[in-house]
């Protein structure tokens, strides 16, 4: 049987699904068509999508999650989030995780070490986690902060902590930021012990995530040096591998971790 697979977003991680899935990366798996999302509408339409795609891959956004989650998941699809700090919004989070008949599934992302955390949130207790990450300024300017403070962090000569506190914080001020972040949240089942630092260093080449999990089941200390994407420095150059990876996950590809 062929997964027929529709992609949502045609940029940096997109594009690049697309041509790893056209390179046959992926036996078993078919790429049914790409929906457009953002001020271009024309082509694959979502509707089309609906009718001939069994997994939905969002690679578009916050606000892509939002939008064609609830509707994939009412007509029956299996939706792959790769913007996991959309499920930082409550109702969106229930919509997707809790209401069907359609599935939701969740992208590793550029984040190691979940299985380990969810593993211990199912056999004892999480205490508390923390992430720090480290990107270079540029790649943390928001829309929201003045001339001054766009500028005063450009020219920052050393590292700069912009936010600590949880995932309802950091969406609200940092929403490109959110993935990793919510991602350890839902791999601990609980919202509340998770607390991030959002640090912009100058000598960041590469975006850094340190994680440290203290469980009653072990202490996981885990550190993650991504490659930025050619398209996209905001994002993870590995991203689109995990994505092709659960996609074949999906699909039943014999020997995989799950």
């Amino acid at each position: 049987m062929v997964l027929k697979v529709a992609l949502i977003g045609s940029g940096a991680i997109g594009s690049r699904v697309a041509e790893l899935l056209d390179a046959g990366t992926a036996p078993g798996i078919e790429l049914a068509g790409v929906v457009p999302h953002g001020k271009t509408r024309t082509g694959f339409s979502f509707e089309e999508a609906m009718d001939v795609a069994d997994v939905v891959v969002e690679c578009a956004g916050v606000a892509a999650v939002a939008e064609f989650g609830p509707r994939s998941i009412s007509a029956g699809k299996d939706f792959l989030v790769t913007s996991i700090g959309a499920l930082c919004e409550a109702s969106l989070r229930k919509t997707l995780l809790d209401d069907g008949p359609g599935r939701t599934f969740l992208t590793t992302g550029a984040l190691g070490g979940l299985d380990a955390i969810t593993a211990a949130s199912a056999g004892g207790t999480i205490y508390r986690i923390t992430v720090e990450s480290r990107k270079l300024p540029a790649a943390l300017i928001q829309p929201w902060m003045d001339g001054e403070t766009k500028e005063s962090l450009l020219e920052a000569t050393r590292p700069v902590e912009l936010l600590r506190g949880g995932p309802a914080e950091l969406i609200k001020a940092f929403p490109k930021s959110t993935n990793v972040v919510s991602a350890l949240a839902l791999a601990a089942g609980d919202w509340d012990v998770v607390e991030a630092a959002l640090i912009a260093d100058p000598a960041a080449k590469q975006t850094t995530h340190h994680v440290l999990a203290e469980t009653s089941l072990g202490l996981f200390d885990t550190r993650v040096t991504n490659q930025a994407s050619l398209g996209n420095p905001a994002s993870s150059a590995l991203v689109p591998h995990a994505v092709v990876r659960g996609l074949r996950t999906l699909a039943n590809a014999n020997g995989s971790f799950i």
